[in-house]
């Protein structure tokens, strides 16, 4: 990769050696674009192609339903944390196989990191030939909650795509 590839990501390494530095001294600054030319130089990443475009107000509103969604499923998860001292109200969890609508690996993962971040729901597995998220459901134990649930991923799909898709997968999440 050459030096001057990949700006976006010099610039975000630079912020998370910021964050993890928790200074924004000169030498910090000039320590972490000195890294991150040196992590982007070694570590040849191979590009994602991606043809969607970003929309702002669709990423505001998946940032809005994401904090909603993580509100919710928190009450829930602790809701039945407090049911489950007793032996007969245990959660009975679950798995369930997502198949998602489009192909784009850029969807894909931002779906499975947006999913496996609302409390309930972990991603056990993901299928990237297929394009399928394997999650794991803390109240999954019941046919019509995994259903929910694999709802709730191509919501989360949808979302993304309406964010940062392309027209074709716009058209074919909607």
């Amino acid at each position: 990769m050459r030096w001057t590839a990949g700006p976006p990501l010099v610039v975000g390494l630079v912020v998370l050696w910021l964050l993890l530095w928790r200074s924004v001294s000169p030498l910090t600054v000039v320590t972490g674009v000195v890294t991150a030319l040196v992590v982007v130089r070694v570590f040849e990443l191979p590009p994602v192609p991606h043809v969607g475009r970003f929309r702002p107000l669709a990423a505001v509103a998946l940032v809005l339903w994401f904090l909603g969604q993580v509100v919710v499923a928190s009450i829930q998860v602790a809701g039945q944390a407090f049911a489950a001292v007793a032996p007969d109200r245990r959660p009975r969890p679950g798995v369930v196989a997502a198949q998602l609508r489009t192909r784009d690996d850029l969807v894909l993962t931002l779906t499975g990191i947006v999913t496996s971040l609302i409390p309930g729901t972990v991603i056990v597995e993901v299928d990237r030939a297929e394009s399928v998220l394997y999650l794991h459901v803390l109240r999954g134990g019941t046919p019509e909650r995994l259903a929910a649930a694999r709802a709730a991923v191509l919501d989360a799909e949808r979302r993304v795509v309406l964010a940062i898709g392309s027209p074709g997968e716009q058209a074919v999440v909607r």
